[in-house]
Formats: structure tokens, C-alpha cells, sequence
């Protein structure tokens, strides 16, 4: 289970216990609040300031708790929480983010095919990026299962369907060639030789394309164009994922030229070091609530609805976070002891964000490009 499905979980049932009430709960957002607090509302005339003495002292990850107008504000320890999320990301790598909302529920899936080119690259984008969110929440894909046909036709006898939403384009038989051409265009612009490898064009092809299709809701029309560049949110989400890597890339060339030491395990760094605004809204607002998106992406799914546009929000606002964390903190500092105990819980972080990305990455149905 999950740090904060985990958290969430106790302090529920705490509380019922407590109060013989149910909680509603208010989870963190991503919205970039420093103050980080967990919020909850409780219905009846309890003492509240009763209540929040109690969760205090039975939860040690909790530093403090407030009552006002009927509900409790809670704030974490930033440290041990950090802590917590950080090392649960680097334990689970790969299966971060999996659940078993559909332990062994067999899904039949299969889509019906559009005339036109556009939006039938939608529907097998989403065709793909259905049956991994269907296998990360523990579904079984078979020919015998239950039935879900993604289409632009909405009526079906004996299955559910998610309906794809028309892709109008003017131009559909150029679509993909006029994309590639505008990212050659603004690539050459960032390199000395003006020529960048056919390969990463491809793959910044791919990203700029599945972000255009997924990130508007699977039933609504997309009118797309070429658009301007520097708004395409696929390539800007790449692009922060690849400056983390290029910190790791440098890291560990310093590393063969003996100029640091190699990253130490992550179960011996202190993460209290990590104190800046920057890191905590990464951990609690984006970290912490992967998990959390993954299940609201694919809550409805069985009965026809999908929320992989939600994924697609969560991956431009975790990059406009990471774009600040970057200019703002320095990772790769001189080697010395009080220096370097910051750079590697720092470079720890760098590791569990681009987990994330990956594995968000891979739902999608993206090639990533570390080089760009």
C-alpha cells in the first residue's frame, strides 16, 4: 500500500473509531502550496481540537494539526514524509503506481476502426493506453473476459464502449510529416550543427502527438493544428524530463573521473536535508499523488469512461514544478561532506521524479528522449 492510501487509510478509520463518524477527506492537490496541508471535514459536535490533540499524538509523520469552521488541517513531518515517499518510489521502481482495484478481472478489449487517419490514430492510442492502465490496476487481458470497444459509435448491444471524440484536421494525409518538420525546425535551433538525429525527431514526434490526443477527455472532438511550438506541452514535458537525466548523465561521468564518490544507497541518506519549497511541492503535491491518479484515470473504465487525460494533466504540471525546482537548486555541488549529503539526497530525488516520469511514460505509450 501506498504512503498516503496508507495514511489516509489509518486516519479514516482512526477518526470512525473515535467519533463513530465517516470522514470526508480533501486530498493534496497540485496545486503548488507551500503549506502542504491534508484537510478533512467532520460532520456532528465532537471537541475538534479534542480530535486533532489525538490524530497528533497517534500519527508520528504528523507535525501539526489546526481546527477551524468545522474541520482539521493537517500538516506532515516534511522530512520523515519525504523520507517515506522517496524510498517507497526507489523500492517499487517500475510498479509504482500499480494496484489491484482489478485483481483478476479479465478484459476483452478491442476497438473499431475510424475512416479517417487522424482520429484513427486516436482511437489506437487509446486502445494502448487503456490496456495499460487495465494491467497496472491488475486486469487480466483474454478473448473471454469482459467486454470494452473503444469507437467513435457510441451504441453497442453487450459491451460497454469509450467513445472516441472526431480528430479534425485540414490536412490529416500530411499530419505527421508537417509535425516532424516544425520539431526539426525548433530542434536545429538549439544545436551548433543545425541538424538533429532523425531518431529523437521521431520520438519528439510521438510525444508531441500522443499528448495532442490523450490530453483532451476520450469523448471530445480535438481541432488540431501544428500550433505553435513552444506551446506544445508534449515536447515541454520531455524536455524537463531530460534535463534530469542529463544532471545524472554528468553525475556519473564525475564520477568515473573520480571527482565524486558514487551515489550512496538510498536507505542511508538523510533526506532532511531537502528543505526547499521547490522539493517539497515535487514530493507531496506530484510523488505522492501518482498513485492516486492512476486509480482516478481508470476508476470508471469497466463501465466506459476514462480519465487518461488526467495522467496527461498531472505530467505538465509535475514538469512546470520540476522546471522550477531547476533553475532554483543547484544538484551537482563541490565535494564536500556538508555540500554533498544535499547533492545526493538531491540526486535520490532526481531518481524517484524520473520513475515517475517513466512510468507515467509508459501508460501513455511514449519512447522518452534523454538527450535533447
Amino acid at each position: 500500500m501506498y504512503v498516503l492510501e496508507d495514511f489516509v487509510t489509518k486516519l479514516t478509520s482512526f477518526v470512525s473509531i473515535y467519533t463513530d463518524k465517516k470522514i470526508a477527506l480533501k486530498l493534496p492537490t497540485t496545486k503548488q502550496n507551500i503549506n502542504g496541508h491534508i484537510r478533512f471535514y467532520i460532520t456532528g459536535t465532537q471537541n475538534l481540537m479534542d480530535l486533532a490533540e489525538k490524530i497528533k499524538k497517534q500519527f508520528c509523520i504528523i507535525d501539526c494539526c489546526s481546527n477551524t469552521h468545522g474541520h482539521i488541517l493537517i500538516w506532515m513531518k516534511k522530512d520523515l514524509w519525504m523520507s517515506s515517499i522517496i524510498n517507497e518510489i526507489l523500492t517499487k521502481g517500475s510498479n509504482y503506481g500499480s494496484n489491484n482495484s482489478y485483481e483478476g478481472t479479465v478484459l476483452t478489449l478491442d476497438c473499431e476502426e475510424a475512416k479517417d487517419f487522424t482520429t484513427n490514430m486516436r482511437i489506437r492510442l487509446l486502445k494502448s493506453s487503456v490496456q495499460k492502465l487495465a494491467e497496472v490496476n491488475g486486469c487480466i487481458m483474454g478473448s473471454n473476459g469482459q467486454k470494452l470497444l473503444i469507437s467513435k459509435n457510441m451504441k453497442r448491444k453487450n459491451m460497454n464502449v469509450i467513445l472516441c471524440g472526431n480528430v479534425i484536421y485540414n490536412n490529416e494525409n500530411d499530419y505527421i510529416q508537417l509535425r516532424k518538420d516544425a520539431i526539426a525546425k525548433m530542434s536545429a535551433s538549439r544545436i551548433e550543427s543545425g541538424e538533429y538525429p532523425d531518431k529523437i525527431i521521431s520520438k519528439l514526434c510521438n510525444i508531441s502527438i500522443v499528448y495532442e490526443m490523450l490530453s483532451v477527455r476520450h469523448n471530445k472532438v480535438i481541432n488540431t493544428t501544428c500550433g505553435i511550438l513552444n506551446k506544445d506541452n508534449g515536447i515541454f514535458i520531455m524536455y524537463n524530463y531530460s534535463r534530469l537525466y542529463q544532471i545524472w548523465t554528468t553525475f556519473e561521468k564525475k564520477v568515473a573521473e573520480n571527482y565524486y564518490n558514487p551515489l550512496p544507497d538510498f536507505k542511508t541518506v538523510d533526506f532532511k536535508v531537502l528543505k526547499s519549497y521547490e522539493e517539497w511541492v515535487l514530493v507531496h503535491n506530484f510523488l505522492s499523488n501518482y498513485p492516486i491518479i492512476i486509480q482516478e484515470s481508470s476508476k470508471y473504465m469497466l463501465s466506459g469512461n476514462v480519465n487518461i487525460h488526467k495522467l496527461c494533466k498531472f505530467l505538465l504540471e509535475m514538469s512546470s514544478a520540476v522546471s522550477l525546482f531547476y533553475h532554483r537548486n543547484h544538484v551537482l555541488l563541490d565535494p564536500l561532506p556538508n555540500l554533498l549529503r544535499i547533492m545526493y539526497a538531491r540526486l535520490h530525488l532526481i531518481n524517484a521524479i524520473v520513475c515517475v516520469y517513466e512510468n507515467a511514460f509508459n501508460l501513455i505509450g511514449v519512447e522518452y528522449v534523454r538527450e535533447m
